[in-house]
């Protein structure tokens, strides 16, 4: 077991380590250096050389086989980017439809190349009711996926998908192939359809992210989402161990514990994690609770540490790139938490020498506690770099919740059974089952309302707590102090210096007036703070995989900021108002401000106002010129003139800290710049927020010297459009403006007073 455990150890990690750090023209040499290595100490013939000997081979055989895989994969893919092939292809999964396009995962074999997993997107309507197994068959352009908006993106890979398809003809063949696979992915829609149908409204999308990880309906309920990212909850709809064990435990209940019901546990975990997406969480899950379930009927003992680095390396050796899965770290960095910390722990938080009602509740609670914080102990590091937050009450949460998974989804999958052969029984148990759910959910939004349920540092201050953290922890395990005391160092100091950088950056942004233009990728969001002011100037960004409300969000509170004062858009187009949704959940909001009767093509206006109304935020539409005072913020209100493109008469803002002023004119082009500095004074601007994200229609050389700044900053990413354009820097250049750009230089931070 010790060598499989060396073996599949060095195995993984050199995946990662060719994933993340060695270019790929290293990767063969390495591989060649290793296994010569490796030869040389097998030579030596030393026991005490095996385990060095194991590691070599393993990493040469992991460094070959993820270059074999980049060969057969991603280098096919490569030279397909930006061309335009007839395809033939094999419907994988239900489309993903939307309002003017369709998304869906196919294996599509191109002209002239191998067969290779993609996502094609539609947009006449042809997919939208595609089932897995349709045959397709037309031309599409064809792009790798290893780099999205511009930036290296691992997602799709890790999932083994290597070309997005833009169709252009396009032809359902009438051809249907079959599978099991398929057979399951129409099991998870039939689930997925029925849930929807008996669970109360309120429920059911949790239920169909619990039973079957279709997660789609959760992301689409900002609230339901933030209130379980807050309170550290989220994992309960990641299918995982914790699902497989509730499934097995449900499974030995009904059937006893015996080699019969062992293997029916098998048949029926496996076939849970592929009905579920078989995302590599539920891989792991399922691989581990086969070993622990054989152990036993086989006669061996089941060693869970190797086992978890065997199903890793498993997993790697049929897609190396899975190693950059979000999921599949968190997964794999929980379970080795649990194994290495939770059992001492539980020692600690759940002693089992008393007895009685109370004690037993105690002993739930802190073995809940100890399994929280055992998870954390590798998680934490992940969590705080995808998702820049750190979970503080996640172990309170936990401990609170925890009793409920376990009725949801076994209740869950017993509603949905029953229901299809006793509708009226089925629905009347739905009903019973969704009381837990509303108890879980109800304790999820009361825990994410507290203000620091989970606290966003800036990144720096992040890596310096991790690293304090781990370090207090490094030097407590090799003290000779009690297990407890061990345990209360770390957390105390580490406690004590999170609440030492929150204060301190709260007291920064306190202590003077600042500006700061957000980087949300292409689109706009700006915050200007002062004392314990805070207002936000748009939301929204495009041509990005992070939602504009959470950078901002997260942006916000990293600040010491608890609310925003007024939250103004300038136009609604989602650029720049399409995160608005996600940062109402994330923050209060004392008013919204937007121009009135506002273009509303991109169908944002109903969903914010409905948002607004359910937070209770009071919405002013500006019809004529008008000046607001947020503490010391003055703002100057300018509607729209009758200038410019209709879709382009934005809400102007002049925002003045003391003697500095900033300009904010959104997306409005050269013809309303000219009519906005006939109707108004704005000469002594310093600061040009530049129009359009620096398209060649805004910042005319007359607009500029009517301004007579000094410092211009273009809010723009990756995008389509040319942005910005070389025309409207070189004349902001001549013009004298000191130009920032957030692609280049990201969030940019300008001290006003």
């Amino acid at each position: 077991m010790r060598k499989l455990a060396w073996a599949a150890g060095a195995f993984s990690a050199a995946c990662f380590l060719a994933a993340y750090l060695l270019p790929e023209s290293w990767l063969l040499p390495c591989a060649a250096v290793l296994a010569l290595l490796g030869a040389a100490l097998l030579l030596l013939r030393r026991k005490w050389l095996r385990a060095a000997v194991i590691v070599s081979f393993a990493a040469a055989a992991a460094l070959g086989t993820f270059r074999l895989h980049e060969y057969l994969t991603l280098d096919r893919a490569r030279t397909m980017d930006g061309e335009t092939r007839p395809f033939t292809a094999v419907v994988l999964d239900y489309p993903d439809v939307y309002e003017d396009y369709c998304r869906v995962e196919i294996r599509l074999k191109a002209e002239g190349a191998p067969a290779l997993n993609a996502i094609l997107y539609d947009r006449s309507g042809t997919l939208n009711n595609a089932c897995p197994g349709d045959r397709l068959e037309g031309s599409a352009r064809l792009s790798s996926t290893e780099r999205r908006y511009g930036k290296r993106y691992d997602a799709y890979t890790a999932r083994d998908i290597y070309l997005l398809a833009s169709a252009g003809e396009l032809r359902v063949s009438g051809e249907t192939s079959f599978s099991p696979a398929f057979a399951l992915r129409r099991l998870n829609r039939l689930l997925t359809q029925r849930s929807a149908e008996i669970f109360p409204a309120d429920t059911a999308a949790f239920f169909q992210a619990l039973m079957l990880g279709e997660k789609a309906a959760l992301y689409e309920d900002e609230a339901l989402y933030v209130s379980l990212s807050r309170a550290g909850l989220m994992h309960i709809v990641a299918v995982s161990g914790m699902h497989v064990a509730f499934l097995v435990g449900f499974l030995q209940l009904l059937l006893g514990t015996n080699k019969r019901s062992s293997l029916l546990c098998i048949l029926l975990v496996w076939l849970f994690a592929f009905v579920s997406g078989a995302a590599p969480s539920a891989l792991r899950a399922a691989f581990m609770q086969t070993t622990l379930l054989l152990a036993p009927l086989m006669k061996r003992e089941n060693d869970p540490p190797t086992s978890l680095l065997t199903v890793l390396a498993l997993l790697l050796l049929f897609n190396p790139r899975a190693c950059t899965s979000v999921s599949l770290q968190l997964s794999f960095a929980s379970v080795a938490g649990l194994l290495l910390f939770s059992p001492k722990l539980n020692e600690l938080f759940a002693p089992k020498d008393r007895h009685g009602l109370p004690a037993a509740l105690l002993r739930y609670l802190g073995s809940s506690a100890a399994a929280s914080l055992s998870v954390l102990a590798f998680s934490l590091p992940l969590t705080a770099l995808y998702f820049g937050g750190i979970p503080l009450l996640s172990p309170v949460s936990n401990g609170l919740v925890l009793w409920a998974v376990p009725l949801c989804f076994g209740g869950g999958y017993l509603a949905c059974a029953v229901s299809f052969v006793l509708p009226a029984a089925g629905a009347a148990l739905s009903w019973l089952v969704a009381w837990p759910a509303r108890v879980l959910l109800l304790a999820a939004r009361l825990i994410a309302a507290f203000p620091y349920a989970t606290v966003y540092l800036k990144p720096h201050m992040t890596v310096l707590w991790l690293l304090l953290l781990y370090g207090m922890a490094a030097l407590a395990r090799f003290t000779k102090a009690s297990p407890r005391f061990r345990l209360l160092l770390p957390t105390a100091v580490s406690l004590a210096a999170l609440v030492l950088a929150l204060f301190s950056a709260r007291a920064v942004y306190r202590s003077g007036a600042t500006i700061s233009i957000i980087d949300v990728g292409q689109g706009q969001s700006l915050a200007v703070m002062q004392g314990d002011s805070t207002v936000v100037i748009d939301c929204g960004n495009t041509y990005n995989s992070e939602n504009a409300g959470q950078i901002t969000g997260r942006y916000l509170l990293s600040c010491g900021r608890r609310q925003i004062d007024l939250l103004m858009l300038t136009h609604l187009h989602a650029d720049h108002a399409d995160g608005v949704l996600r940062l109402l959940e994330l923050l209060p909001v004392k008013e919204l401000v937007m121009p009135v009767d506002p273009n509303d093509e991109d169908g944002l206006l109903e969903p914010i106002l409905a948002s607004a109304a359910r937070h209770g935020v009071p919405v002013s539409y500006i019809a004529v010129d008008e000046t607001r005072f947020v503490g010391d913020i003055r703002l100057a209100l300018f509607t729209p003139g009758l200038s410019g493109d209709a879709n382009e008469r934005c809400l102007t803002a002049r925002v003045s800290l003391g003697d500095y002023d900033m300009l904010v004119t959104g997306d409005i082009d050269k013809a309303a710049e000219k009519e906005l500095i006939e109707r108004h004074d704005l000469s002594g601007t310093e600061l040009l927020i530049a129009g359009h994200h620096g398209s060649r229609y805004a910042s005319s050389g007359e607009f500029l010297t009517a301004l007579g700044g000094s410092t211009a900053v273009i809010s723009v990413g990756y995008n389509t459009y040319g942005h910005p354009t070389n025309e409207t820097l070189a004349r902001l250049d001549a013009y004298g403006y000191t130009i920032y750009r957030t692609d280049l230089h990201g969030t940019v931070e300008i001290r006003a007073a």
